[in-house]
């Protein structure tokens, strides 16, 4: 039967895999295949909401048309004393765009930082005061003045519209929504040539400071206009506001319904593609926009289009069209203002029509084609200008080139207007979008200056010969748009990436669109390997089939895949464990349960370990008998094709995620006051080098005993200092270094007594009971006030640090982050572990040319030190940004043979104590990630997750049997409190408890299930009366036991109250919310031992025992967390109050609780 089910299982997930893949062709067939109407209400909508950033893009036009209007007024030339064409034109016109570029390096951070909104705000903002002090010119320096800052505003909003546009518009309509943009130039145009033409009439200055003044009009209705508009939706999924996104698409594309195909898809490919510690996170950061093939690429697109935009000839046929009107004998005020309001008006209707176009033929066609006519009409119209200006009476000649001039313009508009701004905005990912639009601002702005200015001398100088440069130059566009631009249309902005990740982009984006292009934005797994990680290797050993899985290379970033890297970790750390001739004497005996080996309950089928989780007996179940680890029958390839254990960013399984859950909504004061650690720790005011610090004189006794203190403590959980290197530090710390000595040697000095100074405070607090007297009180605040005084001298020193690079900066960095987890600054230790992962990326990948092996070996364990860490943070705070350093070790080699104690069985059980806990750290990310990734993970799919959790729990299991003697440890209720808590080393102890946490987090996608209200149930029954019910039970109660034991077993281990305090306090307030949700549900009630009406108040008194000796300012992170635990506390024993407890349940293998 037990083969039976398993193989049911298998083919039960298989269907799973299959589901998934069928999901995405469905959603790619409905959106391909429904018809969707331009005016349909949702859209009509969209339409009203885009009209704010389509009025962004008539401030270029009116300013173009202005100036070109302006340059032809009497009443302008005269105020500054000017004619149609002179020196000074060029730099008139060109200051506009000055102004663009030096709002260039703050566009892009206010677009990433704040939203698209904001963008136009600020953009609307700043253009309302260039237009005041134009209008208010005296003098041309004040004018020129006033175009500098229009200019600067208007960049602003020639970023954000065009983006708040793109990512708005609908993906049927996108090309002629987004085009539609870029034809509100022409509206601009119009309305500032006609204001020009109708004040030509008005002999006074008043006659040309009305059109300056109406530029305020537009930008007064975007100010106020922006905060009835709602924010981009790709923006606000960056953002992880998830939930906001889903509603503007189903509002603006969807009529209203989240479940609509075309938000679905969106939502789905938005998901997959739009990374919220992406680059858009770091203002600063512009190097994603060329770091990749795909990025190469997409910039080519951006600097092309927005350089290719401004010297195409357009801008002679806004700006200098009087002087092009002159060059064909045109010269009466008049006429020369009326077909300089004409033709904007031409060239608005060719723009709307080529902007349907960009659907209808595609974006390439429309640039190609329409450029190449352009390179003819410069030819006609460099002829006969020649002809009206050698001969005046010529008029033929005259009315050809006004003739060819406007057909020039509209052939422009309707091929190149609509794409400009779209164009560079569809080429580019989200995370990049506003940056990159902000660079392609820069090149636009800093071509249309060159151009402007050189404009004005070559007419002057050369007239009409100056178009010969746009016939031969147009063509070159011509040519670099075919070889280098690929065609964007009918493709998500997503499903672009295929496109430019290919050799040959254009190539690829002339092929047809199909339901695979959809499958691979979403990262769906299509291929058919009879085991991946929807059906791992417990399966098929289960059902007596070959397993094939990890023989095969497998490409990165899969979630399906399952642990290979972890069992390189383990088999390395079984060849260690035998390596040991001689073991080392154990400070205990071994424990009398270590011999009973009771089998318990292990869905992967194999025999549990010491003791079961409960105090009552339970029976035993039928298992399938396991390889040993040494003869395991999962082949492992060359490692370093290995995925990477890496902490999926944004997964489910944080605390405050936990805290979100619908089951505590009951509990309304639970959420009360509860702040995101991000913004909790923000708030605190970092801590800087004090301006003048006492250095602590120590006698060489005293110094041995707090290097002995960092040997025994922190220097054996990260073993990355040699006994070589402390010798050198206690030389200087007894031989005087000096105050002065600015070395990186003796930073590292400082920081290591810092460090064992540290060891020395945490010293002692394994006891539960124990409490303090004021003699140890005072001991512990000495010692502390020394360790800051130490790390107070090595933070002046930092800037040596950062500036050199090497193996002893790089120790520096994690000796700060280290002491910074002391102090309960998560923040800080963060910037610092990024630091020092960062310097370790570089020095791995180019070794210094005399580096010795030694040195080699440093940064390795360094490396891994911080692999802990990292993903110990990341665990908890989800968003955070990585720094890589996960995505690498897979490939970088293990530690290896590194002198770090002065006692051989020492240094041996550090180096093993280390590697349990690196091989620890990949399964629980391993764990994080395929249960708990948003999206991808399977903990919300009860097809999939029982398959995963059997896998997860086998290797959980494997890491634990192959522990060396000195670190076992039994598990259970009769264990709690016995001895040294059942663990023969204090390093036991601290490994159980990582085994507890993985193991809670294992089962809790059961407990999600059963809390759901989803679970296996049948009419009139209870989960307990079922089969499957039992079993979703048994595993329910794995987590919750998990959840209390690691609650009941927290003690002061030097680990957690040194460098964990804050991680700890919110994985037991996550625990203790676990406990509080299945303690309301009846059927989870009964699994819940009554040790649970001890374990807040057991809690509360260790964390506020860790809290007191660290003095004031307290940690608000772990105070909030201490608050969390004594309200679930609270709630769980009003809810045990209120009930009466009759029989519990009875389910085979499981004891009842007892009522109480």
């Amino acid at each position: 039967m037990a083969t039976e089910k398993e193989t049911l299982d298998l083919h039960d997930t298989g269907v799973a895999q299959e589901k998934s893949v069928d999901t995405a062709v469905q959603i790619a067939h409905d959106v391909d295949e429904r018809k969707y109407s331009p005016v349909s209400p949702s859209l009509l909508k969209l339409y009203a909401v885009l009209l704010i950033p389509y009025l962004c893009g008539c401030l270029n036009g009116y300013d173009g048309s202005l100036m070109g209007g302006l340059n032809a007024m009497d009443s302008y030339k005269e105020f500054f004393n000017k004619a149609v064409i002179d020196e000074s034109t060029g730099i008139v016109f060109a200051m506009f765009n000055i102004g663009s570029v030096a709002a260039v390096f703050f566009t892009g951070p206010t677009n990433d930082i704040f939203g698209r909104r904001w963008g136009m705000f600020t953009g609307a903002a700043v253009i309302v005061v260039g237009t005041i002090v134009q209008a208010l010119s005296r003098n041309e320096g004040q004018f020129l003045g006033g175009r500098f800052v229009l200019g600067f505003g208007v960049s602003f909003c020639a970023v954000s519209a065009p983006t708040y546009v793109s990512e708005m518009a609908h993906p049927k309509w996108r090309g002629t929504i987004t085009g539609l943009y870029n034809c509100l130039w022409w509206v601009g145009a119009i309305i500032a040539s006609w204001t020009v033409w109708g004040c030509s009439f008005i002999e006074n200055d008043q006659g040309w400071r009305i059109p300056v003044w109406l530029q305020m009009v537009t930008s007064g209705i975007v100010i106020i206009g922006v905060f009835f508009i709602p924010e981009s939706p790709r923006w606000l999924v960056a953002n992880d506001r998830h939930e906001e996104a889903a509603k503007v698409l189903a509002t603006y594309h969807g009529e209203g319904d989240v479940n609509h195909p075309i938000v679905q898809l969106q939502l789905r490919e938005m998901a997959s593609q739009i990374s919220s510690e992406a680059s858009d996170k770091k203002w600063w950061d512009y190097h994603e926009l060329w770091h990749t093939h795909s990025a190469r690429r997409r910039l080519i697109c951006v600097l092309g289009m927005a350089s290719f935009g401004q010297v195409s000839g357009n801008s002679l046929s806004s700006y200098y069209m009087p002087v092009m009107l002159k060059n064909a004998g045109i010269e009466d005020q008049r006429r020369v203002l009326a077909l300089n309001g004409i033709n904007p008006v031409l060239c608005m209707i060719a723009s709307i029509i080529g902007a349907r176009m960009t659907d209808v033929i595609g974006r390439r066609p429309l640039l190609i084609y329409s450029i190449i006519f352009c390179s003819a009409c410069f030819a006609i119209i460099t002829g006969t200008s020649a002809a009206a200006t050698n001969d005046p009476t010529n008029t033929p000649a005259a009315n050809a080139t006004v003739a060819m001039i406007f057909i020039f313009g509209i052939v422009f508009s309707f091929g190149w207007t609509p794409l400009q701004s779209m164009y560079i905005a569809e080429t580019l990912e989200t995370s990049t979008r506003a940056k990159g639009t902000a660079v392609g601002n820069l090149m636009s702005a800093a071509s249309s200056t060159v151009i402007q200015y050189s404009s004005g001398p070559a007419f002057l100088n050369i007239q009409y010969y100056f178009y010969i440069v746009f016939i031969f130059w147009d063509l070159f566009e011509a040519a670099f748009i075919y070889f280098f631009f690929p065609e964007t249309n009918h493709r998500t902005l997503e499903e672009l990436e295929e496109v430019f990740s290919a050799r040959n982009p254009v190539k690829k984006s002339l092929e047809k669109r199909s339901a695979q292009t959809v499958l691979n934005t979403m990262n769906v797994q299509t291929n058919n390997e009879e085991c991946n990680g929807n059906t791992p290797c417990a399966a098929c050993d289960a059902s007596r089939q070959e397993c094939t899985y990890g023989s095969e290379a497998n490409t990165r970033g899969k979630s399906d895949l399952i642990l290979e890297g972890v069992l390189r970790v383990e088999k390395f750390l079984q060849e260690m464990k035998a390596s040991i001739i001689t073991p080392p004497p154990l400070p205990a005996a071994p424990s009398p349960q270590d011999h009973c080996r009771r089998p318990v309950l292990s869905p992967a089928g194999h025999p549990a370990r010491a003791a079961s989780f409960s105090s009552s007996p339970r029976t035993e179940l039928p298992h399938h008998q396991r390889t040993p680890l040494s003869e395991s029958h999962w082949p492992v390839g060359d490692i370093n094709s290995l995925d990477n254990a890496v902490l999926a960013c944004m997964h489910t399984s944080s605390t405050e995620t936990v805290l979100q859950w619908p089951h505590f909504d009951v509990f309304p004061g639970l959420r009360d006051g509860y702040t995101s650690i991000f913004h909790l720790e923000q708030s605190r005011p970092p801590l800087r080098a004090r301006s003048s610090t006492w250095h602590p004189f120590l006698s060489a006794r005293e110094v041995d005993e707090i290097l002995a203190s960092f040997g025994d403590t922190v220097n054996f959980w990260y073993p990355t200092m040699t006994v070589s290197q402390l010798a050198e530090v206690r030389a200087l710390m007894t031989d005087g270094g000096g105050e002065s000595d600015q070395g990186i040697g003796f930073c590292l000095a400082l920081l290591t007594m810092a460090l064992g100074l540290a060891g020395q405070v945490t010293a002692g607090l394994t006891g539960v009971d124990a409490t303090d007297s004021t003699e140890e009180k005072e001991r512990r605040a000495a010692k502390k006030a020394m360790a800051d005084a130490y790390f107070d001298s090595a933070l002046k020193r930092l800037h040596v640090v950062h500036t050199h690079i090497g193996s002893a900066a790089t120790h520096c960095l994690f000796f700060i982050a280290m002491y910074f987890a002391f102090l309960r600054r998560p923040l800080q230790a963060w910037e610092y572990i990024n630091a020092s992962s960062a310097k370790c990326l570089l020095l791995l990948s180019y070794p210094p040319e005399h580096e010795t092996e030694d040195d080699g070996e440093r940064i390795r364990r360094i490396f891994w030190s911080c692999y802990i860490l990292e993903s110990d943070y990341l665990a908890e705070l989800h968003a955070l940004p990585q720094s890589g350093i996960s995505q690498t070790e897979s490939s970088t080699p293990l530690p290896g043979a590194y002198d770090t104690h002065a006692s051989s069985q020492k240094m041996e059980l550090s180096s093993l104590y280390f590697l349990a806990c690196i091989s620890m750290r990949r399964l629980l990310n391993r764990v994080h990630h395929l249960l708990y990734a948003r999206d991808s993970g399977t903990a919300l799919n009860p097809a999939r997750f029982p398959a995963v959790v059997r896998e997860l729990d086998h290797q959980l299991e494997e890491w634990r049997d192959v522990l060396p003697q000195a670190f076992a440890f039994s598990v259970g209720f009769n264990e709690v409190g016995a001895g040294s808590q059942a663990t023969e080393t204090e390093a036991g102890g601290f490994l159980r408890q990582r085994y507890l946490t993985c193991r809670s987090v294992i089962y809790r996608p059961y407990l999600m299930w059963m809390l759901s209200g989803m679970g296996p149930t049948t009419a009139g029954q209870s989960p307990g009366q079922s089969s499957v019910g039992r079993e979703a039970l048994r595993n329910c109660k794995m987590c919750l036991d998990a959840c209390l034991l690691h609650i009941l077993n927290l003690r002061g281990f030097g680990q957690t109250v040194l460098a964990d305090t804050w991680i700890c306090s919110l994985s037991m307030a996550g625990a203790m919310l676990m406990l509080l949700a299945a303690c309301r549900v009846t059927d989870l009630q009964a699994l819940i031992g009554p040790e649970v009406l001890v374990a807040g108040e057991h809690l509360q008194v260790l964390l506020e025992r860790w809290q007191a000796f660290m003095g004031t300012p307290r940690s608000p992170s772990v105070e909030q967390s201490m608050k969390l635990i004594a309200d679930a506390d609270r709630l769980i024993k009003q809810v045990y109050k209120s009930q009466e407890h009759g029989p519990a349940i009875e389910i085979a293998g499981v004891a009842p609780k007892q009522a109480y």
